[in-house]
């Protein structure tokens, strides 16, 4: 039997776990490539695993807590040159950027923080001239947030910077690996968005 027989075979089989386990056919290529490597390197993945029976969840919950960690550690260089403190400023600015204005708590909620330590990040801000705040023309008893001239080229300096720390946070991973844990961390995140707002 040929090799391209064979491989041909164990696409079909696959496809037919994919059927099985969803209950439809994929939705495109990606999302078959992407089940289909979490399969054969789960299947290896299992018997290289050093955490203890039963303690799965503890080590992935434990890991993606370090990978925020680490993103904080590399960003605090980045940033410690700056008239920004945090990563979260950072991030609140950056959002500004790319938007005419945003309601505070709209702002805060993007960025799953709870109310009081969001609006530290804002006052901080405003303290820095980097964001002006403005009465919301719909809600009188709201505020809007928009970016500042100066603002706006902090962070248009900054951009090239995180970029690099973005890169880092990959690590040597190729592409494929990348592609392969966005598909994970996607579905990850979607179940606890969903299960925030139950």
């Amino acid at each position: 039997m040929s090799n391209a027989i064979s491989i041909t075979k164990d696409v079909l089989r696959y496809l037919e776990g994919f059927i099985s386990e969803k209950g439809r056919e994929p939705s495109d290529i990606q999302e078959f490539i992407l089940w289909t490597t979490e399969q054969i390197s789960g299947e290896d993945l299992h018997n290289q695993s050093y955490h203890q029976e039963g303690n799965t969840d503890m080590e992935l919950a434990y890991l993606l807590v370090m990978q925020g960690r680490h993103f904080k550690m590399y960003s605090k260089e980045i940033l410690h040159d700056t008239a920004l403190s945090s990563p979260d400023e950072y991030s609140f600015l950056y959002h500004l950027s790319l938007a005419e204005s945003y309601r505070k708590m709209e702002l805060i909620h993007i960025h799953m923080l709870e109310g009081p330590s969001g609006i530290e990040v804002i006052k901080r801000l405003l303290r820095k001239g980097l964001i002006s705040e403005f009465d919301d023309a719909e809600d009188k008893r709201a505020k809007r947030v928009r970016i500042t001239e100066e603002g706006a080229a902090l962070v248009s300096s900054l951009v090239p910077k995180m970029q690099t720390v973005y890169e880092k946070m990959g690590g040597e991973m190729t592409l494929r690996e990348k592609l392969h844990a966005i598909y994970f961390l996607k579905t990850l995140n979607e179940y606890h968005e969903k299960e925030g707002k139950n």
